[in-house]
């Protein structure tokens, strides 16, 4: 399932991510087919977007020597949880580049269940003004490390979150670039 984007209310959310500030994108970092043999390359950098700051995550996908994805993780933090209890969205404010971008979250007791759902936000000329995509929590799939489907140890628990991470995947080939203003668990 892919989410598309919806104007969603701003009451009754918590702030996961907000990257106003270059120091803002501590603690993420780009992981690409590299680690499998493949030559994708992105990078995990602060950006100014009109006066306004974003993670933006970019580079080049290929499917060149059995590549096929580039991802930017963010740090393991226990308090994702305790902001996002509750909810049952989550808020994604980006600037696209009309590519989908998955995003997977990592919870459970031991952080170790992982759930993705795919997002496309709308590419915005000059790229300055972002769109918020709302993602219900109940379109999120478990999966294993390699992103295939799994059976779930148990349901999805927003107050479990540990980590979120964003992926480019699907055979996307060529020069991508989203820009990330914040992540929001809405409730």
């Amino acid at each position: 399932m892919t989410t598309t984007p919806k104007p969603t209310a701003a009451s009754g959310s918590g702030v996961l991510f907000d990257f106003a500030q270059p120091q803002s994108v501590s603690g993420w970092s780009s992981v690409d087919d590299s680690v499998m043999g493949g030559i994708s390359k992105s990078t995990t950098t602060w950006a100014d977007t009109d006066g306004s700051g974003a993670l933006l995550f970019s580079g080049l996908m290929t499917t060149e020597q059995n590549g096929g994805f580039a991802s930017t993780l963010g740090p393991a933090d226990q308090s994702l949880g305790q902001v996002a209890s509750g909810a049952t969205t989550l808020g994604v404010n980006a600037i696209g580049d009309g590519r989908t971008y998955v995003l997977q979250l990592r919870a459970g007791q031991s952080g170790a269940d992982r759930w993705i759902a795919r997002f496309t936000p709308l590419d915005k000329p000059g790229g300055t003004n972002a769109s918020l995509v709302s993602i219900p929590l109940e379109s999120f799939a478990p999966v294993d490390r390699f992103l295939r489907p799994t059976t779930p140890r148990a349901p999805l628990d927003p107050a479990t979150l540990v980590q979120i991470s964003v992926y480019l995947i699907d055979e996307q080939v060529g020069n991508f670039r989203l820009a990330i203003k914040q992540i929001t668990a809405i409730r």
